[in-house]
């Protein structure tokens, strides 16, 4: 592939600037860009991304945070176009899942130099999601912080944000389905991770973005306090020597809430809903990755 379609999130956090770098930076490799298109926001992202695909585009650059590319990700699914990653957002988990990881040259490099392969996509209540969902306080932190504080202080403007739901927070009773399995439990978030990256840290050491699963994270407590530890040991890296964590791995599930709970996918608020379904599309997304990337980088 010698041409590709450039597409920017301006309101991503270092979309403007890594946008007009992308595009010079891809030229002087050798890849021409038939078009460059800055977008204001996600729904003009999709409609430009959708477009390209149906114009038949061999290749699609996004650069924009994980929900910039969770957006590419679903407009592209089960399509012949290939996704090149440019991370320009707040945590770049999808990037890093890709073995992309944070900065430019690197995701540069994948795009020129890299190989194409077909990634997993999750799908969660009939919405395709890159990286992750989160269910309860993660996802309420998620979208009550505003996108300006994301913009200054980076993964630090969730935890600013943190403070007041952590203290005000009620647990979710939930029901969870899965194969010929069932757990009951009181808890104040739940993760469903398609990808292997929760913020900058693997959410299981075995998680995989080419494996058919979806990997299943919370912890069994009605606390705040635990709910704290439970929000630094994912910081960490660390939530899985919780005594009270919850983790198994699997194509499809079911989560149902005593309430309304809100869900979120890659960092946006997507809606409130008492059940969420979730399942794995196989290989539906053709990407670039680094030469070598086996699934877990």
């Amino acid at each position: 592939m010698r041409e590709a379609v450039l597409v920017g999130n301006m309101s991503s956090r270092h979309g403007k600037r890594l946008f007009v770098a992308a595009r010079t930076l891809l030229e002087q490799r050798g890849l021409s860009v038939a078009a460059s298109h800055p977008v204001a926001d996600h729904r003009e992202l999709r409609r430009v991304v959708k477009a390209a695909a149906a114009a038949r585009a061999p290749l699609v650059v996004v650069a924009g945070g994980d929900g910039s590319q969770t957006i590419a990700a679903g407009a592209l699914a089960h399509a012949e176009t290939v996704l090149g990653v440019i991370p320009a957002g707040t945590g770049n988990s999808f990037a890093q899942t890709l073995g992309i990881g944070t900065h430019l040259e690197p995701a540069i490099d994948a795009i020129v130099n890299g190989t194409v392969v077909e990634v997993d996509l999750g799908i969660v209540n009939g919405t395709y999601f890159a990286n992750f969902t989160t269910l309860g306080l993660s996802s309420e932190i998620a979208g009550d912080t505003p996108r300006w504080l994301k913009n200054a202080f980076g993964v630090v403007a969730y935890g600013v944000e943190a403070l007041v739901p952590l203290l005000y927070h009620r647990a979710l009773q939930c029901n969870v389905k899965y194969a010929k399995n069932r757990l009951n439990f009181m808890t104040h978030q739940i993760i469903v991770a398609n990808g292997r990256y929760y913020g900058d840290k693997p959410l299981l050491p075995q998680a995989s973005i080419v494996d058919g699963c979806l990997t299943f994270f919370a912890t069994r407590s009605a606390s705040r306090f635990e709910a704290l530890k439970t929000y630094v040991a994912l910081a960490r890296g660390t939530q899985q020597r919780l005594n009270d964590a919850e983790f198994f791995e699997a194509p499809s599930m079911t989560i149902q809430a005593d309430r309304k709970m809100p869900v979120a996918i890659d960092g946006n608020l997507l809606e409130k809903t008492k059940c969420a379904r979730f399942e794995i599309a196989r290989k539906a997304l053709r990407v670039m990755v680094p030469a070598g990337f086996n699934g877990q980088s």
